[in-house]
């Protein structure tokens, strides 16, 4: 298969796809969440209520029929691609709500800590088996909130458990300390980027990217995220 998007995934492990799904979705997407943010307290138009950085009991939500206008075409026909056309479950809903509001509070810096998988260390870098697709429903500026990745660290993942191979059923805290000792100069090659986007995009990963939270959020207004794991 060759494209630009299914080359950015497997050099990089991640690729965004801009305009995914309409802003004017995205917009109501974020006219829902609101909604119900504001009958816990947390209003919009008054950043004071903005006390909790990453608010819970939204997961309700993801049944809501404006957020089925992320299952473009567009956004198919891109996880088919990065996918190389592996048959994949249609998920009943687009995720969990990934929210994160800003914290001017605390310095800006890329994420030295919490990098993490989501999914088997050892797993096969080609065809991946599942990925995380990431639905951008609001602006993400540039240290705004945009979730911390390493480029090309999927790569980094696969061919050092494929030198380390550990016993079956190792537990994934183990496996997870043990990549980050033993690839830590491997891993310090390659760059740290925030995931920025526009209200609509789609930003597809792959199972064995390292990805972190990041450790602040110096923007003006919450990033709007939906989080789904689409495993094969």
């Amino acid at each position: 298969m060759a494209s630009s998007l299914h080359d950015h995934f497997e050099t990089h492990g991640w690729v965004r796809v801009p305009g995914a799904f309409g802003a004017d979705d995205a917009a109501a997407m974020r006219e829902v969440t609101w909604r119900a943010l504001e009958r816990a307290g947390i209003r919009r138009d008054d950043p004071t209520t903005w006390a909790k950085e990453r608010p819970d009991h939204l997961q309700h939500l993801k049944a809501d029929p404006v957020f089925r206008a992320v299952g473009t075409e567009r956004t198919i026909a891109a996880i088919d691609e990065a996918l190389e056309g592996q048959p994949w479950p249609r998920p009943r809903d687009w995720g969990a709500f990934f929210l994160v509001f800003p914290t001017p509070d605390r310095p800006w810096s890329l994420a030295t800590t919490g990098w993490h998988l989501d999914a088997p260390y050892d797993g096969p870098l080609r065809p991946p088996k599942g990925l995380k697709v990431h639905a951008m429903f609001g602006d993400v500026e540039p240290r705004a909130g945009g979730m911390n990745i390493i480029d090309g660290s999927h790569r980094v993942v696969h061919d050092w458990f494929a030198a380390h191979p550990m016993p079956p059923g190792t537990p994934a805290a183990k496996m997870r300390k043990a990549l980050l000792t033993g690839a830590a100069a491997a891993l310090a090659e390659r760059p740290v980027l925030e995931n920025t986007a526009e209200a609509g995009d789609v930003i597809l990963m792959h199972p064995l990217l390292l990805h972190a939270p990041p450790a602040a959020h110096l923007g003006t207004k919450p990033r709007f995220l939906l989080n789904k794991d689409i495993w094969l």
